[in-house]
């Protein structure tokens, strides 16, 4: 049976995984991903803004990320950015977490049924959102990609990137993987190396 191919994207629903390798010096972990990388506008904005971002570093990764990261407009980020140009100071709130909502309708209305977003998450309550309940999506959160990292060889420090991680929370993240759910697609985000010799 001729196997079906996948547009797979890595999406990131909120700004944690990103502020939080920042934080430990390891931006470099997204470029293990061959998938382009999708940040909802709202998003950029929380991992860009100055209590976030203070000495430039995700901007200047962004920059340096050029055409492998996407940033997706939301009605949610439009309305953000208008009031800011304005001169308000909009709440911030849960704008990212509903611009994400709003993003994930989009793709339960009109994308590709071959289409597989690969949310990268690290807080568990990203499970309860909207885009995590999409059957097709491929939930991987920061302690699993670490972990099957290292576990092919791909970064040889898996364990002190985790301990890193684990020292900035109240608690230690536990690794959760939950492949695209339907009969038709089987999603996977990594690929063992090939066998030279066949």
């Amino acid at each position: 049976m001729r196997r079906k191919l996948l547009d797979v994207a890595v999406i990131l629903p909120d700004a944690s995984p990103v502020i939080t390798l920042a934080r430990i010096d390891r931006l470099d972990l997204f470029e293990t991903f061959t998938a382009p990388i999708q940040i909802v506008d709202q998003v950029q904005y929380d991992i860009t803004k100055p209590a976030n971002d203070p000495d430039g570093t995700v901007a200047g990764w962004l920059a340096r990320m050029g055409n492998r990261i996407a940033i997706i407009e939301t009605l949610v980020g439009f309305g953000f950015r208008t009031k800011m140009e304005r001169g308000e100071t909009p709440k911030g709130g849960n704008l990212g977490e509903i611009a994400v909502d709003e993003y994930a309708t989009q793709l339960a209305l009109a994308a590709s049924p071959t289409f597989v977003p690969l949310v990268l998450f690290e807080d568990p309550d990203v499970l309860e959102t909207r885009i995590a309940r999409l059957p097709r999506v491929h939930l991987l959160n920061t302690a699993a990609w670490i972990r099957a990292l290292a576990d092919e060889g791909i970064i040889p420090d898996g364990a002190k990137v985790l301990d890193a991680i684990n020292a900035q929370r109240k608690s230690p993240t536990i690794p959760i993987e939950r492949p695209g759910r339907t009969s038709r697609i089987q999603s996977k985000w990594l690929r063992k190396p090939k066998n030279d010799a066949g």
